[in-house]
């Protein structure tokens, strides 16, 4: 699905999320929610493409893939934070979304301490010299 398609769904579903809130809240959120499913299963089938080219720059400039899979898992929770985040504001939840948000963050920084602690020995090193 191109970006074009992802955002005519976008704005026809919130249009009618919109019109259809006073009447039936509950459909309403139920019909956001699919499609941000919809939309998010759509965009996951281009994910193919990402791993193969993040495989041949691991291949061709010899990274660690140590660091390539810290960096994946931080971009799937970053994303994976912001779909959680934005579903619960939608669903009028900021209290959860703020949250869900802080336990993101936290497990970003708890997920990427190992690249820290790589650079900072590499800068210690280089130092001593």
């Amino acid at each position: 699905m191109n970006m074009v398609s992802i955002g005519v769904l976008a704005i026809v579903t919130a249009v009618l999320a919109i019109v259809l809130k006073p009447k039936s809240g509950e459909i309403a959120v139920l019909m956001t929610a699919a499609c941000a499913v919809m939309i998010l299963l759509s965009v996951l089938t281009e994910a193919k493409t990402v791993v193969d080219t993040v495989q041949r720059i691991v291949s061709t400039a010899q990274i660690s893939t140590g660091y390539i899979a810290i960096l994946l898992k931080v971009i799937g929770i970053c994303l994976l934070t912001e779909f959680t985040a934005n579903t619960c504001r939608d669903a009028g939840s900021t209290a959860l979304a703020a949250n869900v948000t802080l336990a993101g963050k936290i497990l970003v920084t708890v997920t990427s301490l190992p690249l820290y602690a790589d650079i900072l020995n590499t800068v210690l090193g280089i130092l001593q010299r």
